[in-house]
């Protein structure tokens, strides 16, 4: 894994270059990412776009010897464009819209915007495309962050007009594939149509889940458009996109599987431990398509400002947030950033010198890491190498929102009930990858996927090519439910496979009792199937744990098992280990469990252990 660093030369004076360049290649760091908030900085006025200013900060990067990551600047357009094309402002559920002076507040669809967007994007590449020292490129910056892909405006319900009936056809097939009949929301034509805004109560689940469907479609077309632009003007250079790692406001997969390799910005503090930390360096891998590239590019150097508390970072966790990064298989860690800002909305989030130019802790953990990782990288390459995972996890971002439409639990996500799996599966010292239901399922020995929530024909067929290729297929909680318009399945749940397992759904609970899983005492979680038996069922189908406590579902089904295909209805990462170490054991996987905040991987030789509590590293004969 490489190592590299976020860079605002344009907020510092150009006679501190050199030495900040000098600085970041002594301290190990390979790359450096920057211009990805410049557009003020490169066109200050209309039509006069000046790039001198980014080429110096270019070459001298280039003079150190750090290869550069050339951001398009597209997230912030400068003040005189929102006042000149006022259209651009992405207007909210309310009416009202977006001022400027902020990021991430233009409408995705306004033509204006994708105009003045290509034109920048043009200018960047004709100058610097096929300059040595760059890279990669990295397409705008979060889209899709501060709920910025759906909009409201006229252009957007116009758009989604347009896309609904691409969709649909028919407003006759449209109406049965919503089922419109239920309180009287049948459309007569498209002009009927319009966007999900507020009503006396929620708006139609499959309405709402078109909006996000559309929203994030309109926000892949316009990266889609500068990725063409630098794809034909600067062959050769990976092309990244940047998402906030714990966002699902647009289909991270359609983001990256055109490029091949995915980029998060991961900051620890900001989601519910190292366990949540490990499920998104997994899923952003899985996010780009066959290849499993990924990048970190952005990575906590320290405390940080915008979360509740913005917590103090020990000294050494900043070291093994590089080391989890590295063993999930990251190719390369940009430390955000360089030297804090003096001024802006930021001006608390921690870099790796200090405002005054000394070094930070961050920075002394940084070479420390680099010191490390070019010492594994020499002895003992295979460290580094993520061997392919026995197991995978079936993730899907249309699964996620139509979750998030239709709770039925205040907070519950699809997120709380995949990310206990992948959870289980570390605990027990295994690695897992995270698939779409798209991806390709055979080769693995088990495949787990829970709230799997929407079927089709097209998934149903891909988990059955995995079973005939030998996989145990295990559906969780919520899978298979409704269809991909968001409307139940009138058929036995799991649709499409419950008389594949000779068992039933009979009961899918927003759990709020004291219920366990026997055997083992787990609890059940905060989501409970309940399963029954079908009336002819034979030896084959295994009951493999049922509900306990001191409620009605004592004694009920909770986990049956029919040849290659399992279902486990309960949802807590307890009940989810007990039941995958029974099984993966059972299957001859060797397991190494351990307890929550440790981390253990088999790489090559030796197993690697990440202590999360005592941040303690051990498995690599790391130099003193």
């Amino acid at each position: 894994m490489k190592l590299g660093v976020c860079w605002y030369p344009e907020q510092h004076p150009e006679t501190s270059w050199a030495d900040d360049t000098r600085r970041m290649a002594d301290t190990g760091l390979e790359l450096v990412r920057l211009g990805e908030f410049a557009w003020g900085a490169l066109e200050r006025t209309p039509g006069v776009i000046d790039l001198g200013w980014l080429a110096r900060a270019v070459d001298t990067a280039a003079a150190a010897d750090i290869r550069v990551v050339l951001g398009t600047p597209t997230a912030v357009p400068p003040r005189w464009l929102v006042r000149a094309q006022p259209e651009i402002r992405l207007m909210n559920i309310d009416g009202s819209t977006r001022a400027a002076g902020s990021r991430r507040a233009t409408c995705p669809t306004a033509p204006a915007y994708r105009a003045a967007a290509q034109r920048i994007v043009s200018a960047l590449v004709e100058r610097f495309g096929d300059h040595q020292a760059v890279v990669a490129w990295q397409l705008d910056n979060e889209p899709g962050n501060h709920d910025s892909a759906r909009c409201w405006c006229p252009a957007c319900e116009s758009a989604f007009r347009s896309w609904i009936a691409g969709r649909y056809g028919t407003p006759e097939h449209l109406n049965d594939a919503w089922g419109t009949t239920f309180w009287s929301g049948q459309y007569g034509s498209w002009d009927e149509v319009e966007l999900p805004r507020r009503s006396s109560t929620v708006q139609s689940p499959s309405l709402l889940l078109a909006h996000r469907r559309f929203a994030s479609h309109q926000v892949v077309a316009g990266l889609q458009e500068q990725r063409a632009v630098v794809a034909a003007g600067s062959a050769g250079r990976d092309i990244l996109v940047n998402l906030y790692w714990d966002d699902t406001f647009v289909d991270a997969r359609d983001v990256h599987e055109a490029g091949g390799i995915a980029a998060i910005d991961a900051y620890p503090d900001g989601v519910d431990g190292p366990e949540a930390y490990a499920y998104l360096l997994d899923l952003a891998r899985g996010s780009a398509g066959p290849s499993g590239r990924a990048w970190v590019m952005e990575q906590q150097p320290g405390p940080i400002n915008w979360t509740a508390l913005n917590p103090p970072v020990p000294p050494g966790q900043v070291r093994l947030w590089g080391w989890q990064a590295a063993l999930h298989g990251m190719e390369a860690s940009l430390f955000f950033s360089w030297r804090p800002t003096r001024s802006g909305q930021e001006q608390y989030h921690t870099g790796l010198l200090r405002h005054d130019g000394s070094a930070d802790r961050g920075l002394d953990e940084a070479v420390r890491l680099a010191r490390e990782l070019r010492a594994v990288r020499e002895a003992t390459p295979e460290v580094l190498k993520r061997p392919r995972a026995r197991v995978a996890v079936v993730h899907s971002y249309e699964d996620a929102w139509a979750i998030e439409i239709d709770p039925h639990q205040a907070g519950l996500t699809h997120r709380a009930l995949v990310q206990p799996v992948h959870a289980a599966i570390h605990r027990l010292g295994l690695d897992a990858d995270i698939l779409g239901p798209r991806d390709d399922l055979t080769g693995y020995d088990t495949i787990v996927a829970p709230a799997l929530h929407l079927m089709s024909p097209a998934r149903i067929a891909r988990l059955r090519e995995a079973m005939t290729d030998g996989a145990l297929v295990i559906l969780g909680p919520r899978s298979l439910v409704k269809d991909l318009d968001d409307c139940w399945l009138e058929e036995p749940l799991p649709g499409g496979l419950a008389a594949s397992l000779g068992a039933r759904v009979v009961e899918s609970l927003s759990q709020t009792l004291a219920v366990t899983v026997e055997p083992g005492g787990a609890p059940a979680g905060p989501w409970t199937d309940v399963l029954a038996l079908d009336d002819e069922a034979d030896r084959s189908v295994e009951v493999l744990a049922r509900y306990g406590g001191s409620t009605y579902l004592a004694g009920m089904p909770a986990v049956v098992r029919r040849a290659g295909l399992a279902y486990v209805g309960c949802s807590s990462v307890e009940a989810w280990t007990d039941i995958l170490a029974r099984i993966l054991v059972e299957r001859g996987l060797a397991v190494m469990p351990a307890r929550a905040g440790v981390e253990r991987f088999a790489r090559g030789d030796r197993v690697v252990t990440l202590d999360h509590a005592s941040l303690a590293i051990s498995g690599l004969n790391l130099p003193a």
